[in-house]
């Protein structure tokens, strides 16, 4: 059904445009050797197109007054009306398209109940007209020759009150611009009310077709820009602006009418070049949208053959590149057939909106074969194009609607499912995140424990040596950056070793936790002091801030807490009692000492404390490290 109404709606104003008459409009005249009798006319009937017979006068520019008594003249001839003066012969010789002349129709029996009226169609290429000895229209300049003749393009509707029933029409024309030369639309005469309403109509129809050009080709550049995954909307959108700018060209010329004094020359390139521009745009769409059944090859051949055409517009005068018009309307015809075959291997696909597309495409492709008829057959313009366009966009709307509802029925199905899976998936949803819950909180403290493994020492539970390294970096980034005091203490039990021996291990883990708690006690209670266990019976202290005669103190307050703890060492040759040997390295980070020299400096004053007799502090200031890298 739907297919039935565009296809009606199509062929309706497709009579529209050619202005098909209604019944009141069947009766016609036809002018008779330069004389039409409208003896049985009713002005508010119909219009009345001038064809038929009218006087001719080549090579002659005459006025009203050079008519005796409104008779004709000698040297005269009779054309038939509406046609170019190219087709016409005079005494056995075809008109040349270049030429001026005087055309004049005598019209008898008028009613004249009402202001009478003339829609006068576009020449090639100016002229002036006059009803009895009244000039009441004028296009351009008209001239003997090129120099004196200006062409312009404006159609004109004019209202004119003759003195009784018969009057007459004289009109001059020249060309030698335009590749035609004299009327190929036909004047129309009427009432002033009937010339107005067609006027009047023919400018709506006209407006709204401009309309909803423009208006389609905004808003499929905007489905373009957004949906570039589809870039047939972008080509689409771009060729109704290009017909909409073309049909200002056309009918009534609103462009010339909205730019009066713009260069003929100009305009009709434009004309032109915007209708060149119709074929590739057009083989893009098809391409974008048939991929599969279009040619690439072709497409690229529509852009080559419009840049090439345009360019000869450009370059050259309408008289030159008029000539080559008929090629490219060949050329149309066979776009429009390659265009068939690209619609009927689309038959295969299995897309539900191919039909919309297909008929869409078919009625474009009648309205380009009706106007290219037109123009071989030199008839009076129709310019059926731009219909053809709005329906391409009509079905092209309907397959967007088409998918959008498609897509809209999917989101409902869709939202409904998950409804129905949520609402049973909820429990199961609530019962899983309190098992998750739960195995998270096993996992942190999984974590903590296997933290804890790996940064304390498991007998002394204080921190070990991976826990330290982290520590010193730390700590040693923040006193290079402040340049403020960093000391290490290495210490070390004396013969610990033999007291394990002569004790036994677990007297010797016993031991090792006291020392640590001593340990503990002393550098615990420093701002950012840490204690660790470095490997056996070694522990390192990091004290940051305090100067090298503070550190030294503590020292010796740990040196002595261990010996007044009185932990029996009977194998020790230097006490009765456990003792310790502690290596002291104090300084303010700087580029000649690194964490690697830290430590070993510190390591390097233990081993002088054990060196010089154990239960003693070495203290290394960064004093010496300074000398030795002079010495050096």
């Amino acid at each position: 059904m739907k297919l039935k109404f565009i296809i009606l709606l199509f062929l309706g104003l497709i009579l529209q445009a050619c202005n098909a008459p209604d019944q009141n409009e069947l009766k016609t005249y036809t002018a008779n050797e330069g004389v039409i009798d409208l003896s049985d006319w009713h002005q508010e009937d119909n219009l009345i197109p001038l064809d038929g017979e009218w006087e001719l006068y080549w090579k002659q520019l005459l006025e009203p007054n050079d008519f005796p008594s409104g008779s004709s003249i000698s040297g005269g001839s009779v054309i038939d009306l509406p046609k170019i003066w190219d087709d016409h012969i005079v005494n056995g010789e075809a008109l040349p398209n270049e030429g001026y002349a005087t055309y004049r129709l005598k019209v008898s029996n008028a009613t004249l109940s009402d202001v009478l009226g003339l829609q006068i169609p576009y020449m090639y290429s100016n002229y002036k007209l006059w009803v009895d000895d009244q000039l009441i229209a004028k296009n351009g300049q008209v001239g003997m020759d090129g120099s004196m003749s200006r062409p312009q393009k404006r159609p004109q509707v004019v209202y004119f009150s003759p003195k009784d029933n018969t009057f007459s029409i004289t009109l001059q024309i020249s060309n030698y611009h335009h590749i035609d030369g004299g009327i190929l639309d036909p004047i129309t005469l009427g009432s002033s009310q009937s010339i107005n309403t067609s006027h009047v109509k023919d400018i709506a129809f006209q407006s709204i077709l401009i309309g909803f050009l423009v208006l389609a080709g905004i808003y499929h550049l905007g489905l373009g820009f957004f949906r570039k995954v589809e870039p047939y909307f972008f080509y689409f959108g771009a060729l109704c602006l290009v017909a909409a700018f073309r049909h200002l060209m056309v009918g009534d010329v609103f462009f010339t009418k909205i730019f009066p004094n713009v260069d003929w020359n100009f305009a009709v390139k434009l004309d032109y070049i915007s209708l060149y521009s119709h074929v590739p745009l057009l083989a893009m769409v098809l391409y974008r949208l048939y991929p599969k059944e279009s040619y690439r090859w072709f497409t690229i051949t529509t852009i080559i053959f419009a840049i090439t055409f345009s360019l000869l517009t450009i370059l050259t005068q309408p008289r030159t590149f008029l000539l080559f018009e008929v090629y490219f309307h060949f050329f149309m015809i066979l776009c429009v057939c390659y265009t068939m075959v690209v619609v009927v291997r689309s038959l295969k696909s299995k897309h539900e909106e191919r039909y919309y597309l297909i008929i869409g495409i078919v009625l474009l492709m009648v309205t380009i074969l009706l106007d290219i008829a037109v123009k071989f057959l030199r008839l009076p313009d129709v310019d059926l194009y731009p219909i053809g366009l709005v329906f391409l966009m009509i079905c092209l709307s309907l397959v967007i609607s088409r998918r959008l509802s498609n897509s809209l029925d999917l989101s409902k199905k869709l939202a409904y499912d998950l409804a129905q899976l949520n609402s049973g998936l909820e429990a199961q949803v609530e019962d899983r995140t309190k098992q998750l819950q739960q195995s998270n909180k096993k996992l942190e403290e999984l974590n903590n424990k296997l933290k804890n493994m790996a940064l304390i020492d498991g007998l002394t539970k204080i921190p070990n040596r991976r826990h330290f390294d982290e520590y010193f970096q730390e700590q040693y980034e923040i006193c290079s950056k402040e340049n403020i005091p960093l000391s290490i203490l290495f210490l070390d039990i004396d013969y610990f070793k033999h007291y394990n021996d002569f004790y036994g291990h677990q007297k010797g883990d016993e031991c090792l936790q006291q020392v640590v708690q001593e340990l503990d006690k002393q550098i615990g209670a420093l701002p950012n002091g840490l204690v660790a266990r470095y490997g056996g019976e070694e522990f390192v202290c990091l004290i940051p801030k305090l100067s090298q005669a503070e550190v030294e103190r503590i020292a010796n307050d740990i040196n002595h807490g261990i010996e007044n703890l009185k932990i029996d060492h009977e194998t020790s040759p230097i006490s009765n009692y456990v003792t310790i040997s502690i290596g002291q390295f104090t300084t303010n980070p700087n580029p000649y000492v690194d964490i690697d020299t830290f430590l070993k400096k510190a390591d390097e004053a233990l081993y002088q404390a054990k060196a010089a007799g154990r239960n003693q502090i070495v203290p290394v200031s960064s004093q010496v490290l300074l000398n030795e890298n002079k010495d050096r």
